[in-house]
């Protein structure tokens, strides 16, 4: 996704999971326009999707409403975020989840309006950290002049990636589920810490 966001008219996709990749695919044939869609290896995760949104072009989708912090990710990263969301609510943290869908046409207005109101920002990707949903995101706080925000990107490194299933790849690269939870509780630039007291 990092590479093809350099082309010009590119509508770039990513499902949670396997129903949506119906519905983008679908959607993608009658946009009558380039579309690339990235689904990775690995299958869906956890989370089972209740509810479905219909496919607007450049449209996110908020998953779970919050005051505290926004978890904006995309494709199968969204079912860790909404992981993630109900763990860190033990500690009183209510986390707003939005499922991006769409890398290019970001949906800046939705995920303004979220930033804005939390001003502490996760972002969960399964790609590179270049070019990706995280400098997306830098790229549209800064073009915005959002102020007083706190972020934290969660991606691939960028190296050459070992070889192992998803699973092992995500704990080495300390981007699994209790790796970033561990990371936010950790992290006083996140939350406040009278929060999980």
């Amino acid at each position: 996704m990092a590479f093809f966001r350099l082309v010009p008219n590119l509508t770039i996709m990513a499902p949670k999971d396997f129903k949506e990749l119906e519905d983008m695919l679908e959607f993608a044939v009658n946009l009558n326009k380039p579309v690339v869609i990235r689904y990775p290896r690995g299958g869906e995760d956890k989370i089972v999707f209740e509810k479905y949104q219909e496919i607007e072009q450049g449209k996110a989708e908020i998953l779970k409403q919050g005051e505290d912090i926004s978890i904006i990710a995309i494709g199968k990263t969204v079912s860790k975020a909404m992981e993630i969301a109900q763990d860190i609510k033990k500690d009183n943290i209510e986390a707003e989840v939005i499922n991006v869908r769409f890398l290019k046409p970001l949906d800046k207005n939705t995920i303004k309006k979220s930033i804005e109101k939390t001003k502490n920002v996760i972002t969960i990707e399964d790609g590179t950290i270049i070019n990706g949903l995280g400098t997306a995101i830098k790229e549209l706080i800064i073009e915005e002049q959002i102020q007083n925000v706190k972020l934290q990107t969660y991606a691939y490194p960028d190296e050459y990636i070992e070889h192992g299933t998803v699973d092992e790849l995500e704990k080495i690269y300390h981007i699994d589920k209790e790796s970033i939870v561990k990371g936010l509780k950790e992290c006083p630039l996140i939350y406040k810490e009278e929060k999980f007291e």
